[in-house]
C-alpha cells in the first residue's frame, strides 16, 4: 500500500502484550476469521486459541490455529487489498489461488490444517478479541505500508504483485481505511466503483479528495485532478495515492 498515515508510523506502538516473542511480529489474537466468497469460518467455539501473525521479519501473514500448533503463513506479495474496518476488523483481499505453506510446531507440513477450508477463498476477515488495542491495528497498517514501500523503493515491485503499469491507492473512509491494487491509467470514475464493490461500500463521488505531498487535502472533483494526482505521486517517487472518501 503506500506511505498514508505516516504520523502513525512514528507516534504509535503495539502493546508489549499483543507481541510475540520477536520485535518484529505483530500478534492478534481472534474470535474468528470469515473466509469469502465461501462463507466459511474458523472461531474459537472450534479452537480456543485463534490468531494472525504479521510477520516483519518473514515478510507474510501467518494463521494460528489449533491452540497455535497449526499455523497458515501466506506471503505479503499474495495480498491485492487491505483495510481496518469498523469494530476492529481486519480484511485482507487475496490473490486467486494465492500461495501458502503449512507448518505444525513450526516444522513445514504438506496436510492443511483447516482442511481446505482456504481453497477459493479471495478474501479474509479478523474480527479482534476486545483486548485487542486499536494501536495495534493502526500498527499494522504502518508495517504493511512499510513493506510496499520499500519493495518500491529498493526496485523489488517485480517479486511482488505489482508491477509498472500498477499503482497503489489507499483510501480512507471515516474510521476504515484500506488500499489496493490498480492499473495506473484507471479512471476516478472506475476507481470508486473498484473500491465500492470490493468492500461493499457506498461512495458519494461529489465529496472526494486526495493527499497530497505536504500533507494537503486536495479535491478531486474530476478526471483532471486525478490525473494531477496521479502525476504527483509519481514525481515524488511515491508508490501511490491517498485518497479520502465520503
Amino acid at each position: 500500500m503506500n506511505d498514508n498515515i505516516t504520523t502513525y508510523n512514528s507516534t504509535r506502538t503495539v502493546p508489549s502484550s499483543q507481541r510475540s516473542n520477536n520485535t518484529d511480529v505483530i500478534r492478534i489474537d481472534l474470535k474468528k476469521i470469515d473466509i469469502r466468497p465461501t462463507g466459511a469460518q474458523l472461531t474459537t467455539y472450534t479452537d480456543l486459541k485463534l490468531a494472525v501473525w504479521f510477520r516483519l521479519n518473514t515478510r507474510d501473514i501467518c494463521l494460528c490455529l489449533n491452540e497455535m500448533k497449526d499455523k497458515v503463513a501466506i506471503p505479503l506479495n499474495q495480498m491485492v487489498g487491505f483495510r481496518v474496518a469498523e469494530y476492529k476488523e481486519i480484511e485482507v483481499q487475496l490473490l486467486n489461488n494465492f500461495k501458502r505453506s503449512y507448518y505444525h510446531n513450526n516444522i513445514e507440513v504438506k496436510g492443511d490444517p483447516t482442511n481446505g477450508l482456504l481453497e477459493g477463498a479471495t478474501s479474509l476477515t479478523f474480527t479482534t478479541l476486545p483486548s485487542v488495542m486499536l494501536n495495534t491495528l493502526v500498527a499494522v497498517e504502518s508495517a504493511i505500508i512499510k513493506y510496499k514501500t520499500e519493495c518500491q523503493n529498493n526496485s523489488l515491485i517485480n517479486n511482488s504483485q505489482v508491477n509498472n503499469s500498477q499503482m497503489y491507492v489507499t483510501w480512507v473512509l471515516f474510521v476504515e481505511r484500506g488500499a489496493v491494487v490498480v492499473p495506473c491509467d484507471i479512471s476516478l470514475s472506475t476507481l470508486l466503483n473498484h473500491i465500492g464493490n470490493k468492500f461493499n461500500l457506498q461512495l458519494n463521488s461529489e465529496r472526494i479528495s486526495y493527499k497530497n505531498g505536504v500533507g494537503e487535502m486536495i479535491a478531486l472533483r474530476d478526471e483532471e485532478d486525478w490525473k494531477v494526482a496521479k502525476w504527483e505521486a509519481k514525481y515524488e517517487k511515491r508508490p501511490g495515492v491517498e485518497v479520502h472518501l465520503a
